[in-house]
């Protein structure tokens, strides 16, 4: 697919960043012309000139409708999505009415990716629809003669849904005769359990909505239940009056079970990921465990020794090695308290969440020689020890990629309650970086930082919000239910 020419009307750039990010994270590549008021967008637009238009609706000094009633002075098909903070139902209606292709909320950019695709998707319709519906309509007799070859399930309906013409593959897969389906209504034929979602799945064709598609489960003549994918297509006179419907049918049961089975793969992926999760963290506990009891107190003890023995005489040169030898076993002793707190800081488990990463980023940031600013006064205190552990994992990733990269001066760590759920936010004000070609380094297996972070939030039922761009700090927002296994809410 060929990058999209898109025109986005956005006076925020983070903002503009986050929409494009979303088309992208879609799989939809584009030639972004950023506009942030009313003068650029006039000046930039012309007809032909791109693909699809993303407006905000409320600018300074523009509204994304008045950019819409703009757009269809010049041109009536070009895709137009307003993305907006908030928007009523009342205004959105008239949006739509204006000849908005669709709304997506700012909250909600996930949609934007589908709502582009099936924008798109309508045009490619409408412009086939109006090249070819003279000539289908001049091609009735030959058309019949193709269509009852073909093995897809075909049906032609009046405007009130009595059925004109059905091909052989329909009767042979539901057992019917011809004669006994012409003159009917198609809801008296598919039963009352169907009636109603077909009458409101056809009742959306119109002119803006020549097509529509859905998948429904149906017996077939032998009372078996497979799964159908049905594309509906409305034919249209010239004065955009519906004259025909047709519809067609593919047999999607084997996609749907191995989308099913795909699932439950995915399902099973997440459970063992968890699982290796947390038989890295029992790992890392028996290690610091080992490093503390055995390691540690070994060491400890030939301090001593050491020392006893520098102390009983015998030589300059001889107590000066002993001594070396204590100095260099105090330095082991550091090190091994160090990779101990490292692999599982003891304060996690002797004084919980907030005091573990306290101390991790006061350590992190005296290494760094960063400024620490500490926030967790509204922090919840009953919290899940597997999303204890998750969240000090993110933590402790966010704050090394910024020790690493960041080349910052203050590091801002806040733990606080959101909607009932733990959030965490590290934030910097150094650097920055491109969001996208770090996700896609993630992808290739180049740097995992991201992916890692990422996965530990899904594993743990969590979200992630990261805002980031070359030269203005990056933020790394994450929620975490407060016990393992609740769901994210709303979802």
């Amino acid at each position: 697919m060929e990058a999209l020419r898109v025109l986005l009307l956005e006076d925020d750039p983070a903002d503009a960043e986050l929409a494009l990010a979303a088309l992208a994270e879609g799989g939809i590549r584009c030639e972004p012309t950023v506009v942030a008021g009313r003068a650029a967008f006039e000046t930039a637009y012309a007809p032909g000139s791109f693909d699809l238009v993303l407006a905000d609706y409320k600018l300074p000094d523009y509204t994304g409708l008045e950019a819409l009633q703009f757009v269809r002075r010049q041109e009536a098909l070009v895709p137009f999505v307003l993305v907006s903070g908030t928007i009523g139902e009342e205004l959105a209606v008239e949006t739509l009415r204006a000849g908005a292709t669709d709304y997506v909320l700012k909250d909600g950019l996930a949609r934007v990716a589908p709502a582009v695709r099936r924008a798109l998707e309508e045009r490619r319709s409408r412009e086939q629809h109006l090249a070819t519906q003279s000539a289908l309509e001049q091609s009735e007799r030959r058309y019949r003669a193709i269509v009852e070859d073909q093995s897809e399930l075909i049906v032609r309906l009046l405007p009130d849904f009595t059925i004109s013409f059905v091909n052989p593959a329909w009767c042979e897969f539901f057992g019917r005769r011809p004669e006994s389906l012409i003159g009917r209504s198609i809801l008296d034929v598919v039963g009352e359990a169907r009636r109603e979602e077909m009458r409101r799945s056809l009742g959306r064709l119109g002119p803006e909505y020549v097509v529509v598609e859905r998948d429904a489960q149906v017996a077939d003549g032998g009372g078996r239940l497979r799964w159908m994918h049905w594309v509906s297509r409305g034919v249209f006179d010239e004065d955009g009056r519906l004259t025909e419907i047709q519809s067609v049918g593919r047999d999607v049961t084997e996609l749907h079970q191995s989308l099913e089975a795909l699932r439950s793969a995915q399902v099973r992926l997440r459970g063992l990921s968890r699982r290796l999760l947390d038989v890295q963290e029992t790992e890392r506990r028996h290690l610091a465990r080992d490093l503390h009891d055995d390691v540690g107190q070994a060491l400890t003890a030939l301090k001593i020794h050491l020392e006893s023995a520098a102390r009983s005489g015998g030589g300059a040169v001889r107590a000066e090695r002993i001594e070396e030898c204590a100095r260099t076993a105090g330095q082991a002793l550091e090190r091994v308290r160090l990779l101990s707190l490292g692999l599982r800081p003891p304060q996690l488990e002797d004084l919980g969440l907030a005091a573990a990463l306290r101390a991790h980023l006061d350590r992190q940031a005296r290494l760094g020689q960063l400024t620490p600013h500490f926030e967790a006064g509204d922090a919840p205190r009953e919290i899940d020890a597997g999303i204890e552990i998750a969240c000090f994992r993110v933590a402790q990733e966010a704050i090394t990629n910024v020790l690493r990269h960041a080349k910052a001066r203050d590091l801002w760590l806040r733990l606080f309650t959101a909607g009932g759920r733990l959030a965490l936010s590290v934030r910097d004000n150094g650097a920055g970086f491109d969001l996208e070609a770090a996700r896609r380094r993630g992808a290739s297996g180049a740097s995992l930082g991201l992916v890692d972070i990422e996965e530990r939030i899904a594993l743990a039922g969590g979200t992630l919000e990261l805002r980031s761009a070359p030269g203005q700090g990056t933020v790394v927002l994450a929620t975490f239910p407060l016990q393992r296994g609740a769901s994210v809410e709303g979802a």
